[in-house]
């Protein structure tokens, strides 16, 4: 009996070369997706006359070029007052060290103006 429980076990295990696999069917959430069926095909034109283009923009990662009128004009500056006449302030600069590497910074200024 157990000689023949192990059988029925390993051919439910068991993954044919072509066709269904054996054994119980997978849950839902388990089962491949099938991709959508596309309505109409590329290059065709659907109901409404539109032509359906199928394909990604060469430069669809790319930003576009910002609002000037928007974004331009004053500098915004990272400095608030803390107490009485004490500011400060977030700032960066770019220096460059004796063997001639850039040396990027950030820097927190504190103002005391009296």
């Amino acid at each position: 009996m157990r000689l023949a429980m192990m059988v029925a076990m390993q051919a439910a295990q068991a993954v044919p070369i072509a066709g269904p696999i054996a054994g119980p069917p997978l849950p839902i959430e388990l089962r491949p997706v099938r991709p959508a069926p596309v309505a109409t095909p590329c290059g065709q034109p659907d109901d409404k006359g539109d032509i359906v283009i199928c394909g990604r923009s060469s430069d669809g990662n790319r930003i576009g070029r910002l609002d000037p009128g928007r974004y331009g004009g004053k500098r915004v500056r990272a400095e608030t007052r803390v107490i009485g006449q004490l500011r400060v302030a977030a700032e960066a600069e770019q220096g460059s060290l004796p063997n001639g590497q850039s040396s990027p910074r950030a820097m927190v200024r504190l103002k005391l103006s009296f």
